[in-house]
């Protein structure tokens, strides 16, 4: 009779152990292992009697019975299916022991566990699902140089402030031993000065900056803070003095030939004044960058960008 007694007290026991091991709520966010040594990550979405349903982060719906589970870990702590069923088993063989005992015969030897089935096709394709990629983040010093290429045209005659500019990384951009840049990012600014050239005095100018990046594939768009780009119209002093010296020459050449010595004198005040003229109602050179023109810029503050781990 203790006997007996002691074996339906581990039957009422048991149970309770088993309980302890039930798995999280609907929900939790697990990583679940199975025996077979593939590790499942997402969303536990549905319990059952025989299975469950763990929705993975690119939504796709995994069935995994419970027989093929070895552990599973939730933010809580971790489950052991396999620790779940020996206790299911310890407490039928409790049972049977304490039957036995009751009728007085010695129990039966435990059946042989049975292999696992074999997986099905949807398992098989479960299992083939990719893990959830991993991110570290990776700080770009500031002073950092990116070398690009112009996508949009700039001119100093037809930009107007605020205008928007793009362009194209030529390069990669490495930090911490990693890449952070790829080459093809995108780089998104707009225009902050354009000044048309003048006909007296002033030279034309153009100048940019950037403010955003936008990395390929899902690496999404991120705010930058980079130097201002500037280009200034060379100065056209030569220019100006070459037109006013061949209209004096020109001028002497006709008065000479005309008047003598005192009509070459007149004709040289008139064709400087003429040259003068010509140089006064002439602008001077504008800047104008092409798309595909080559600049160069500098990070003014670090960048902090998230990178795939391989």
């Amino acid at each position: 009779m203790k006997k007996l007694a002691i074996v339906l007290g581990l039957a009422l026991f048991l149970p309770a152990c088993e309980r302890s091991e039930a798995l999280p709520p609907v929900g939790t966010e697990v990583k679940l292992e199975k025996k077979d040594g593939v590790n499942i990550a997402g969303k536990l979405v549905e319990v059952k009697a025989e299975q469950v349903v763990v929705q993975t982060p690119d939504g796709t719906k995994t069935e995994i019975p419970r027989s093929q589970i070895a552990s599973m870990t939730s933010a809580s702590g971790s489950v052991a299916s396999g620790a779940a069923n020996a206790a299911a088993d310890a407490r039928r063989d409790a049972e049977a022991k304490a039957a036995a005992g009751a009728e007085g015969k010695a129990p039966s030897a435990p059946a042989a566990p049975q292999a696992p089935p074999a997986p099905t096709p949807r398992e098989d394709a479960a299992a083939a699902v990719p893990r959830a990629p991993e991110f570290r983040e990776v700080t770009i010093p500031a002073g950092t140089t990116l070398s690009a290429s112009l996508s949009t045209a700039v001119a100093s005659d037809t930009s107007k402030v605020e205008d928007p500019v793009r362009a194209t990384l030529r390069t990669s951009v490495s930090a911490e031993g990693r890449q952070a840049l790829p080459a093809g990012s995108t780089l998104i600014g707009h225009v902050t000065g354009a000044e048309q050239s003048a006909k007296v005095k002033g030279r034309a100018s153009i100048a940019f900056r950037f403010s955003t990046i936008d990395l390929p594939g899902d690496g999404g768009r991120q705010p930058i803070s980079t130097e201002t780009i500037s280009r200034l119209a060379p100065a056209t002093k030569k220019k100006d003095a070459t037109k006013i010296g061949v209209g004096a020459g020109a001028g002497a050449v006709i008065g000479g030939i005309v008047g003598g010595g005192s009509g070459a004198a007149k004709g040289a005040a008139i064709g400087g004044a003429a040259g003068t003229g010509a140089v006064l109602a002439t602008r001077g050179d504008e800047v104008r960058l092409a798309a595909g023109a080559p600049v160069s810029v500098k990070l003014t503050a670090p960048l902090t960008v998230r990178v795939p781990l391989k």
